[in-house]
């Protein structure tokens, strides 16, 4: 006997999983991961069961959004390819990381929950291969510093990012004014510059500390 063929989700279920996770996203992003399905069910004019259908817990919408941020950054990966030069290819990375944080500020929370609740899911990012070979072409040009690892670009990106949280009018003012400050200092080495001590984190580890970061309280 055959099992028989699954069945497409039909259009109004799949505009229903559109629409719960479109609210669920702006919700979560301007209040935090504790919004409860029942509410984004009473927000929709949505029976709870319909939502439970789609999510049957509150860990399984997350994980369809963490889904939904891994493809935005898959996306962004190959945006990056399309520009020609190497050093700006590194700082477009880290501008899009900032972008990213701006546009879903929740992402690293839910990231951080999917490493306890669905560890298995965890992806390195799609664009660190093509930042890896970014840095270490802008070395070979002479446009960074040759101590500095594409991990290394990845952990400023990522305390750029951790800026989008500061209130207005600070924000303006200290996200511009450290974007500067990190781009100098991964600029070739001189005089003034200090060698980096130790070695920097592997792919791995990097992976790990990223879905550890937290939104601030």
């Amino acid at each position: 006997m055959t099992d028989a063929p699954r069945r497409r989700p039909r259009k109004d279920a799949l505009a229903n999983r559109q629409r719960i996770l479109d609210h669920a996203e702006r919700v979560l992003n301007a209040e935090g991961l504790d919004v409860s399905l029942h509410r984004i069910a009473e927000e929709l004019s949505m029976g709870i069961g319909t939502v439970y259908r789609h999510f049957p817990t509150h860990d399984d919408l997350l994980l369809s959004l963490y889904h939904r941020f891994q493809e935005r950054i898959v996306a962004a990966g190959e945006d990056l390819l399309e520009l020609d030069d190497a050093y700006e290819r590194v700082v477009r990375f880290i501008d899009v990381s900032v972008d990213f944080s701006v546009e879903s500020p929740i992402a690293r929370a839910v990231g951080a929950r999917m490493k306890r609740v669905f560890p298995e899911e965890l992806r390195v990012s799609p664009a660190a291969a093509v930042v890896m070979e970014a840095v270490t072409q802008a070395q070979a040009e002479g446009k960074i510093r040759d101590d500095v690892d594409a991990t290394d670009i990845a952990v400023l990106a990522g305390m750029l990012a951790d800026l989008v949280w500061l209130q207005e009018p600070e924000r303006t003012v200290l996200l511009p004014r450290m974007r500067a400050l990190a781009l100098d200092s991964i600029a070739p080495s001189g005089a003034a510059l200090h060698p980096l001590p130790s070695h920097a984190i592997s792919a791995e580890q990097l992976t790990q500390v990223a879905h550890r970061r937290r939104r601030p309280s």
